[in-house]
């Protein structure tokens, strides 16, 4: 009789998942991060979003998108590690990414 050892092609979860916090009720008074991967012609997809957000809601703070860095390329490792620290010494609220395409 042959036995096969069967693989799990997603392999182990690495880490806990965490609860995510409740969605707001409105935007009012936040802040919002804009993050950039530099693809979709970030400018005007950036300007275009903030101002329709801030039409309706216009007490909106945001932080752009070349605060943070690009999230691809050569340096989107260290964009991404640097991201968290970066989120709350602007106190952000929210975040903006993957805003075209």
């Amino acid at each position: 009789m042959t036995t096969y050892r069967v693989v799990y092609p997603l392999g182990r979860k690495a880490r806990r998942s965490t609860s995510s916090k409740p969605r707001p009720r409105t935007l009012d008074g936040m802040t919002i991060a804009e993050l950039s991967n530099h693809k979709f012609d970030s400018e005007f997809t950036f300007r275009s979003i903030e101002q329709a957000i801030l039409k309706r809601h216009p007490g909106v703070k945001f932080v752009p998108f070349e605060t943070f860095g690009d999230t691809y390329g050569p340096r989107e490792s260290e964009v991404i590690r640097d991201l968290p620290e970066k989120l709350r010494l602007h106190e952000v609220d929210l975040v903006i990414s993957g805003n075209a395409g």
